[in-house]
């Protein structure tokens, strides 16, 4: 299962969807969930990059992929047992 989040354009409760969207993807197992950020500044990226990053929020996922290229994606992949 892919999950998508779309946080363009930005708003103020970015970190309560990517929540959302991670506790949906570990109760689902989904395999690959992709946040979508478009063309916004740098600023957004980096508090998206920051939430990811956090300790409890790091055990969830396996792998980050980021992409800077049109359209800026990042993408969490998930291993289960």
């Amino acid at each position: 299962m892919k999950l998508k989040l779309n946080l363009f354009p930005p708003v103020a409760d970015m970190e309560d969807k990517m929540a959302k969207i991670l506790q949906e993807a570990v109760d689902g197992r989904a395999s690959i969930v992709e946040i979508a950020y478009g063309s916004a500044s740098d600023d957004v990226k980096k508090r998206i990059l920051n939430f990811l990053n956090k300790k409890e929020v790091r055990r969830l996922y396996s792998r980050l992929e980021k992409t800077d290229k049109g359209w800026g994606r990042v993408y969490l992949h998930f291993r289960w047992k």
